[in-house]
């Protein structure tokens, strides 16, 4: 397959993209970043021998690829995007696609118009907890959920500079910290597995590292149709590794554990349900893999454009939560 890659200075192209491509002995055609130093960087590691760009429009009109994976900054992403979407360009781009929903929105809608196979790394819900879960909510067997919490700590922001990307640490090329890096994996599942969001209420501190970003941001969220209640922690406050936590509880069941692949999931008339899935250090590779077979078979992606914008949208919400101090209603 013909892969083109936009935004290669992005750290996931060279910790987790590029990587599984090659493995697939996938055909690099093009690659893009506005930094000339990390598009020559990431040609040099990888031995890519393929046509280098700075303009990622430059590199759509001279360069044909079979799918884009493409990365950028959060405050550069819709464009992006819209720019895929405009060309019927099938394509991945990683979360959470823009810092606006209501930007983001319309080249959703376009893009389901079309038909148009694109695809985002909500990774999370390869998991083994997760991937039951949802397989007993499409069943009707879930259940009445009351409460959903999960847990998602990371290192340090300072590893953001060691990669050349400082623009982590700019609420106005991030939009927040790891509220919008690991927020959306969070308000994700609480949207795929309980309800739509009906409110927010958030705060966050920063007072381990003292960035412009925050360290840590809870986020409390209020199921629009059951009124079940979703608590979400993310944070950059690990020495080093991560930190995960899920729990969900319903009517007919409990799960809990500190990792999402292993807790079996127990039910309340005694009986237990394994959770096999995908284990966390193989998850980008998994989804690499998978994306390129839901792609190649004409199959949804396991995430696409029309997912992430209510989860940006509750984001938003959670940032003005957070600034103001008041709960917020998504209407």
């Amino acid at each position: 397959m013909r892969i083109a890659f936009i935004g290669v200075g992005h750290w996931h192209a060279s910790e987790f993209y590029l990587p599984a491509l090659t493995d697939l002995s996938q055909e690099i055609v093009a690659i893009s970043d506005p930094d000339r130093n990390h598009v020559d960087r990431v040609a040099s590691e990888f031995g890519l021998e393929c046509p280098r760009y700075t303009d990622f429009r430059a590199l759509l009109d001279e360069v044909s690829a079979d799918l884009v994976f493409s990365s950028a900054s959060h405050a550069g992403m819709t464009e992006i995007a819209a720019e895929l979407v405009g060309r019927g360009q099938p394509f991945h781009m990683e979360k959470p696609m823009g810092m606006d929903w209501r930007e983001l929105e319309p080249v959703a809608a376009q893009a389901a118009r079309q038909n148009l196979f694109t695809s985002t790394a909500l990774v999370s819900r390869y998991f083994g907890v997760p991937a039951a879960l949802r397989r007993m909510r499409e069943a009707g067997t879930l259940g009445v959920p009351c409460h959903y919490y999960y847990r998602l700590f990371g290192g340090g922001p300072e590893r953001y500079r060691e990669v050349g990307c400082e623009w982590m640490l700019d609420p106005a090329t991030a939009g927040a910290g790891p509220l919008f890096n690991f927020g959306p994996h969070v308000i994700d599942l609480f949207i795929h597995l309980i309800d739509e969001v009906g409110e927010v209420t958030a705060r966050w501190s920063h007072a381990v590292h003292h960035e412009r970003i925050e360290d840590h941001a809870t986020v409390m969220m209020v199921g629009r149709h059951t009124g079940a209640v979703g608590v979400g922690e993310v944070a950059y406050t690990m020495p080093a590794g991560y930190e995960r936590y899920l729990s969900v509880t319903t009517d007919r069941l409990r799960v809990g554990g500190p990792e999402v692949t292993g807790p079996r999931i127990l039910r309340r008339d005694g009986s237990e349900v394994a959770t096999p899935g995908v284990q966390p250090p193989v998850m980008y590779a998994h989804y690499v893999r998978d994306t390129l077979r839901r792609f190649e078979a004409g199959e949804p992606a396991i995430a696409s454009i029309g997912d992430l914008v209510p989860v940006l949208r509750v984001m938003n919400a959670a940032v003005q939560a957070a600034t103001s101090g008041e709960t917020v209603v998504i209407r």
